[in-house]
């Protein structure tokens, strides 16, 4: 990027603190609703909730985003809405940790590949993740998902954990998240 661009961009005549701001009376409501989109907003990529939260809540033009990030405007249009329909989906899927599934989920099912196979495709909706992790092929990744789904769905008192993994079934290609953002979470964890 053009080190002038850079520069304008981080100095103090031209910060975000320059947009204007507008001052609303906000409800409790909408401040729980907004509350809970900025926690599930970890679960997209870093790059995608930097749009977010540089044009949705501090309402930075796309055009000025495309400057930022190296994009397009069309480009940044494009990333901004696929990030919101992530968003979306997610809100709807409860918060696990990968240890309360794995407990859970193991006092229900005996094979290890199996929990093994839920867990990483709630963390991760990739099948082809899930298979190099397993040493299976995606194929046999989807059956033992779908097998267990139906399980799942059988046990009243995982209807939440089923409900989870059925929203992140019906939803792979839109949640799936790059390698390069699972090789960062490794990293992190």
């Amino acid at each position: 990027m053009d080190s002038h661009i850079m520069e304008r961009i981080f100095s103090n005549e031209h910060s975000l603190n320059n947009y204007p701001s507008y001052p609303l009376e906000i409800s409790e409501d909408i401040t729980h609703r907004l509350s809970s989109v900025i926690d599930h907003m970890g679960r997209i990529s870093p790059i995608e909730a930097d749009m977010i939260d540089l044009h949705i809540l501090k309402g930075v033009p796309q055009s000025a985003l495309g400057k930022i990030f190296g994009y397009t405007q069309p480009n940044i249009h494009y990333r901004v809405n696929r990030a919101i329909e992530r968003l979306k989906v997610l809100l709807t899927i409860p918060i696990f940790t990968e240890s309360y599934l794995e407990d859970t989920l193991s006092r229900y099912f005996s094979d290890k590949k199996d929990i093994k196979v839920m867990v990483l495709l709630y963390l991760y909706s990739s099948q082809s993740h899930a298979a190099r992790v397993i040493g299976e092929s995606q194929g046999k990744v989807r059956y033992r998902f779908l097998r267990c789904l139906n399980s799942l769905a059988k046990i009243e008192e995982l209807s939440e954990v089923h409900q989870a993994l059925n929203t992140v079934n019906l939803n792979l290609t839109l949640l799936r998240k790059s390698e390069a953002i699972i090789c960062k979470r490794k990293v992190l964890l």
